[in-house]
């Protein structure tokens, strides 16, 4: 009997194609900071818990700094190279 049963088509899915990232940002070198093994771990711990990279964490942490420093007033001079 559930042979003679027809079922509803289903309208097809729309699949939206990913939208391209932006550039990566280019880093210039590695920045080799020496911390205490409790920093390190405290560091590693929040970036996963935060899903980041540890690198996209330390950019947050600097920004995040830099920001604060300039509400305080500092003018802070930023060159490359």
């Amino acid at each position: 009997m559930l042979s003679l049963l027809k079922r509803k088509s289903k309208p097809p899915v729309m699949i939206t194609p990913p939208q391209p990232a932006e550039p990566p940002v280019r880093r210039n070198r590695q920045q080799n900071i020496k911390v205490s093994e409790d920093c390190s771990l405290a560091f590693a711990g929040l970036a996963e818990a935060q899903g980041l990279s540890k690198a996209a964490l330390f950019e947050d942490m600097v920004a995040e700094r830099l920001e604060r420093a300039e509400r305080q007033g500092f003018k802070l001079k930023i060159a490359n190279g």
